[in-house]
């Protein structure tokens, strides 16, 4: 059954319900009032004729013989009255002459007084019998009254069949304009679902129409908007992503295969062959490099969490730094380290480690000759900042907030001797978003480039 479908059937359903509520409370209000006002007309005749009998040494005399006479008990036709009187075995007694060679129905069990809906003559008619009983003596014989009761009943009648053909006639009448009203409702529904189906990998731009009002359909629309808007956002990153690592593989598989078809070309001297195969080590080490960075992000990306506890912040950089030892005396750059006495934050270990040798090899390749780096931490209650500073050329502005980006290397460093894959910056900012640290970066020609990440103190 579709959305549709059963939103009408639910509110169809309830409203069933509802109206079969309804229609059972009027027709038992009409019901009670057609019989109460027949019971109260039965028992003002039945006192009235009961007033006419007196009881004189156990016998019934019929004091008002004009009570018998009187016209609704002698006519048949129109609002006729019909009374008996019995004796205790149900003999009759007496009885008004509009009911002729018929009598009242008697029902011998009821000590007191009952009503009765019977047949007189093949007509319906309400009864009371109340018992005869002189002040509460033995009972000298019974009082039957009767009334037609056809009129009442054609009533009640008409009435059952009224609410028996409405009732599956609003039902199926609800059931439409509720199918049509919950289409109008669920259109977006299908808006939105026509929209999902334009939507492939090689067509992300495809938007889902915004409903006028704001309710639950604007922002259910608003919120899948915002998600194709993400996932355009990684396809388009994903994309990016194999392109520059195809780029960037693709270069020295490049050199490697000419270097290699160019040796094999003719003979040539030991000490050319050894230069050569240096090289291509060297491209093979570039390109493991490169390999294990993207392994890295890969991991950081699927479900990698980080193993939180304390680190001390200035031995996991201490031993950063010596991995770059050689190229710092390569360079002959000058290391100020400054830390306070207890520098422990709460962090992952093997994570920040990975971090503070992204940043010291950051900031080893792009410092000059004879060039200072600075590392040191600034302590603000809870919170411990780490700086890492080189004095090179710095970054321009326009290109400061893509240096997290992947494969990003501003075009002096393309250019340039410099080696790298633009993957170490685009590292550090995923693992210090794992960890919920902040990062920020500030660059000038006067003073440099300084990373700063914010860690909370153990």
């Amino acid at each position: 059954m579709s959305l549709r479908n059963r939103i009408a059937f639910y509110f169809v359903a309830v409203t069933a319900l509802s109206t079969a509520i309804l229609f059972l409370v009027i027709y038992g209000i009409v019901h009670n009032t057609v019989y109460t006002h027949l019971n109260k007309d039965l028992e003002a005749e039945c006192a009235e004729v009961a007033n006419s009998i007196v009881y004189i040494e156990d016998e019934l005399i019929f004091a008002n013989t004009f009570e018998w006479s009187e016209q609704e008990h002698a006519q048949i036709e129109v609002n006729p009255t019909f009374i008996q009187v019995v004796d205790p075995s149900g003999k009759n007694l007496r009885k008004t002459v509009n009911l002729r060679n018929n009598n009242l129905e008697f029902h011998p069990h009821a000590t007191r007084k009952a009503f009765y809906d019977l047949l007189v003559a093949g007509a319906s008619v309400r009864q009371i019998q109340a018992p005869l009983r002189p002040d509460n003596g033995p009972i000298q014989g019974y009082l039957i009254v009767a009334i037609p009761f056809e009129e009442s009943a054609r009533v009640l009648s008409n009435l059952r069949y009224i609410l028996l053909i409405s009732f599956p006639t609003v039902l199926l009448f609800l059931f439409a304009v509720s199918r049509m009203i919950a289409g109008r409702i669920i259109s977006p529904v299908n808006t939105v679902i026509a929209t999902a189906d334009l939507i492939t990998r090689e067509n992300m731009n495809e938007r889902i129409p915004v409903p006028p009002r704001k309710d639950e359909l604007y922002k259910l629309s608003e919120t899948i908007n915002r998600l194709l808007d993400r996932l355009q956002e990684a396809v388009v990153r994903e994309k990016q992503f194999t392109a520059d690592a195809s780029h960037e593989l693709r270069n020295p598989i490049s050199v490697i295969r000419g270097t290699l078809e160019v040796l094999i070309r003719k003979q040539r001297e030991p000490g050319h062959y050894e230069e050569k195969i240096e090289y291509v080590i060297g491209e093979v080490d570039r390109m493991a490099a490169l390999v294990e960075q993207l392994l890295t992000l890969a991991r950081s990306e699927n479900g990698l969490r980080p193993m939180m506890g304390p680190v001390d912040l200035k031995l996991s950089t201490e031993t950063a730094l010596g991995h770059f030892r050689e190229s710092i005396a390569e360079k002959n750059i000058s290391v100020k380290c400054g830390f306070h006495g207890s520098d422990i934050i709460n962090a992952d270990a093997a994570m920040t480690g990975i971090i503070l040798e992204n940043l010291i090899s950051n900031a080893v390749k792009y410092s000059c000759r004879n060039g200072i780096i600075q590392v040191q931490t600034i302590r603000g209650g809870n919170h411990i900042e780490l700086s890492v500073t080189n004095f090179g050329h710095g970054i321009p502005q326009p290109q400061l907030n893509r240096v997290f980006d992947r494969f990003y290397r501003i075009d002096e460093c393309r250019s340039s001797h410099l080696p790298g894959t633009g993957l170490g910056l685009a590292i550090v900012r995923r693992l210090v978003d794992l960890q919920d640290f902040s990062i920020s970066a500030d660059s000038s020609p006067e003073h440099g480039t300084t990373f700063r990440i914010g860690f909370p103190a153990a």
